[in-house]
């Protein structure tokens, strides 16, 4: 993959999936990413946890 963003710096305030997989995206092109979270809890997906009706596929 081409890293176009290299030097380029993203500061992620983004919380849940869409925010964070787009910066995800962003490094994978060669950003440099920064990832700002609540203190103590972090983003909220980590609270959230995973989808139990994807654990019942399993």
């Amino acid at each position: 993959m081409t890293r176009l963003l290299v030097g380029l710096r993203i500061l992620d305030l983004t919380n849940v999936l869409a925010g964070p997989f787009c910066s995800y995206q962003l490094a994978l092109l060669g950003a440099e990413v920064i990832k700002v979270e609540v203190p103590g809890t972090g983003d909220l997906a980590r609270q959230l946890g995973a989808d139990a009706g994807l654990r019942a596929c399993l």
